[in-house]
């Protein structure tokens, strides 16, 4: 194959979504939209969006499995990543899942100042937590033998305000998913959190999160969509799919 040929046909730069079962079932087409489908139909013909969403894993997992299927900038050059975990950390510290807030921290940096990231220096969005409705949970827990919450709001929205922390130190954007599942149910700063079980169940609030237990409906993944699609329209124009080159030519042009 010829010089040009090969820079004509070289891989795909990657899109890598990385996180939790959040992010794993992102792929699933009985869900309806997904941010997996959704981003791949976005970036067609030019960027690969990969999904490495696993299942239950929290940060502590996240650590040692990134170096394994990250790759090197021999392989492939990974241009975005998200990174989306905290709902697994954000279980009470009784919970196998638990991971301590500021551990967490410490875990979200390490992924971001892993040599294996420095390496590829990619765009990089941190994503918070989704909020937890624990009148929804409940069913959730009772059917995994536990009597007692495996999370609450009000501990899960520390988790999402950790990730605000170290995106702010480390200079790294935010998509605030958190905020924007709060926001879309009509939650305001300063207002007493819904979903806690400190207060009676808010049966407006657990009709209108776009969730099941745990995971997203179709709207869910909508909400998660738009704001990885804003943080990189405000921190990267130039790779909002529109402003990209289409990798290999049309048929027209295209060598036969």
């Amino acid at each position: 194959m010829s010089d040009e040929s090969e820079a004509l046909y070289k891989p795909y730069d990657q899109f890598i979504l990385f996180g939790d079962s959040i992010t794993q079932q992102s792929s699933n087409p009985e869900t309806g939209f997904g941010i997996h489908g959704a981003l791949q139909n976005d970036y067609i013909r030019h960027l690969d969006v990969i999904n490495r969403g696993f299942s239950g894993y929290n940060t502590a997992h996240a650590l040692k499995v990134f170096p394994k299927f990250f790759p090197t900038p021999e392989r492939a050059t990974v241009r975005i990543m998200v990174i989306f975990f905290g709902a697994n950390d954000a279980c009470v510290p009784s919970s196998a899942q638990h991971v301590p807030l500021d551990v967490y921290k410490e875990n979200l940096k390490t992924i971001i100042q892993h040599p294996a990231t420095v390496a590829q220096n990619p765009r990089i969005v941190l994503l918070t937590p989704t909020p937890v409705d624990q009148y929804q949970l409940q069913g959730f827990d009772e059917s995994k033998g536990s009597p007692h919450p495996s999370r609450t709001a009000s501990h899960t929205k520390l988790y999402a305000e950790a990730v605000r922390e170290v995106g702010s130190s480390l200079g790294v954007p935010v998509a605030d998913v958190w905020s924007a599942f709060m926001s879309a149910v009509g939650w305001k700063e300063g207002e007493t959190l819904p979903g806690s079980r400190d207060l009676p169940e808010i049966k407006t609030f657990r009709d209108s999160l776009p969730m099941v237990c745990l995971h997203l409906t179709a709207d869910g993944y909508q909400v998660v969509y738009d704001t990885i699609t804003e943080a990189i329209r405000v921190n990267w124009p130039d790779q909002q799919p529109a402003q990209l080159r289409m990798i290999h030519p049309g048929w027209l042009d295209a060598p036969k």
